[in-house]
Parts: C-alpha cells; sequence; structure tokens
C-alpha cells in the first residue's frame, strides 16, 4: 500500500472536498436542457404557463432617460488639479549667507545650500535637491519651494577664530564651498 505523508493527505482530503462541492453545485438550480431520458419532471419543469407569482424579486420601474436638462447634475464633473497661484515672495537674504555651504548631519550626509543676493537658492545632497526663494529675517529663514508648504529655519553666521565663518541652519554647521556627499 501507498504510503502518504500528511501534508499529501490533507491535499487529498482537500481537493476531495472541492471536487466534491464543484458537483453539489453544478446539480443545484433548474436545467433547461433536456436530459437523455427525457424525464423533465426531475427538474421541475413544465410546459404549462401558470399565473403564479414568482418568488423572484421584481424591478421598481425606471424612469427613462430624457434630452430635457435636469435641474442638478447626476454627477458633479470631475475637476482637475490645479496649482494654487504662488503669491510673489519678497526674497531677502543676509550678505553674509549669499555663497555656497556644505555641511548638515553626518549621520544623514552633507547638503550643499547655495544661496544668491536675489534670495534663490538650491540645495541638494547627491540627485536630491529643491530649490525656491527664502526670505530672512534677523534669526529665521522661511523657504519657499513650488508646490511645497513654506518651512522656517533658524540660522546664524559666527566667525570662528580657526575655520572663519560657519552657517548654522537649525543647529546644524555649514562650512563655506560645495560637498560631494
Amino acid at each position: 500500500m501507498l504510503s502518504l505523508s500528511p501534508a499529501a493527505r490533507r491535499g487529498a482530503v482537500c481537493a476531495a472536498i472541492f471536487i466534491a462541492a464543484l458537483l453539489t453545485t453544478s446539480s443545484c438550480g433548474q436545467d433547461t436542457s433536456s436530459n437523455d431520458s427525457g424525464d423533465r419532471s426531475a427538474y421541475g419543469y413544465t410546459d404549462e404557463l401558470t399565473d403564479e407569482p414568482t418568488e423572484e424579486p421584481t424591478e421598481e420601474p425606471t424612469e427613462e432617460p430624457t434630452d430635457e436638462p435636469t435641474e442638478e447634475p447626476t454627477s458633479e464633473p470631475a475637476e482637475e488639479p490645479t496649482e494654487e497661484p504662488i503669491e510673489p515672495v519678497e526674497a531677502s537674504v543676509p550678505d553674509s549667507v549669499v555663497g555656497v555651504w556644505c555641511g548638515g548631519s553626518n549621520a544623514e550626509g552633507h547638503w550643499t545650500y547655495e544661496f544668491s543676493s536675489t534670495g534663490e537658492f538650491i540645495a541638494h545632497r547627491g540627485g536630491a535637491g529643491f530649490s525656491g526663494v527664502v526670505v530672512s529675517d534677523s534669526r529665521s529663514m522661511t523657504f519657499h519651494v513650488p508646490g511645497e508648504s513654506p518651512f522656517i529655519s533658524s540660522w546664524e553666521v559666527v566667525q570662528d577664530p580657526v575655520l572663519g565663518p560657519l552657517l548654522f541652519l537649525d543647529g546644524y554647521s555649514y562650512l563655506p564651498g560645495s560637498c560631494n556627499s
């Protein structure tokens, strides 16, 4: 006798149950085709028309569509997303910040920030980056990136006796020059 593993037995039992379920459901319901014996009584088939109500639900009659406009639209037209117009910002960058700076978090990699005297900036790290305009006051910079919400960073430029000028953005230090990390 052939010995089957428990997993094979379970698979065989599942297959047998599946086949039995298919055979059971395929024999349910009224079959309108004739069988080989010609006996239609086994299927509840009758050639006579009856006035008895059926147990099937009937649908409510629906209104025929008209060409007349309706008071309310049946569905709202799809609106395409539109970019909200960017309000002009009066950009400003202090002279001590204008230029190219490298730094940031060592764990995340260094960023290069480039600030122009017109208030435009570019920030990039490898292939990632963003750009826009910046508005500065004495303690914070508000970065305006098209399509994004503005974000605010604290800033300060200090003169280090050994390293020279250091830009601090949100507590991270940046040295003059670009970086490649």
